[in-house]
């Protein structure tokens, strides 16, 4: 199993302004994902980034869309 991790691809330089928000899923809970492929978007400021997946299988969602995400914290697993 592959834990999915939300990494900052380009956190604010000001100390805890890395805060994000899970907008929505781009996979459903469940279905196939491959390597690479996006998954979910976060909004970090003004910015859109994507969370991609870390390898191919079956997504399992682990946050929800509009909860807040910290560096580091798991969004889903890859099973």
């Amino acid at each position: 199993m592959t834990e999915l991790l939300y990494c900052a691809e380009h956190p604010d330089r000001a100390p805890g302004n890395t805060r994000a928000v899970l907008v929505r899923w781009l996979a459903t809970e469940g279905s196939l994902v491959r390597a690479g492929q996006p998954l979910a978007e976060v909004r970090t400021g003004r910015r859109h980034e994507h969370v991609r997946a870390l390898a191919t299988g079956t997504l399992h969602q682990q946050v929800r869309a509009g909860e807040p995400l910290f560096p580091g914290f798991p969004v889903g697993l890859i099973e």
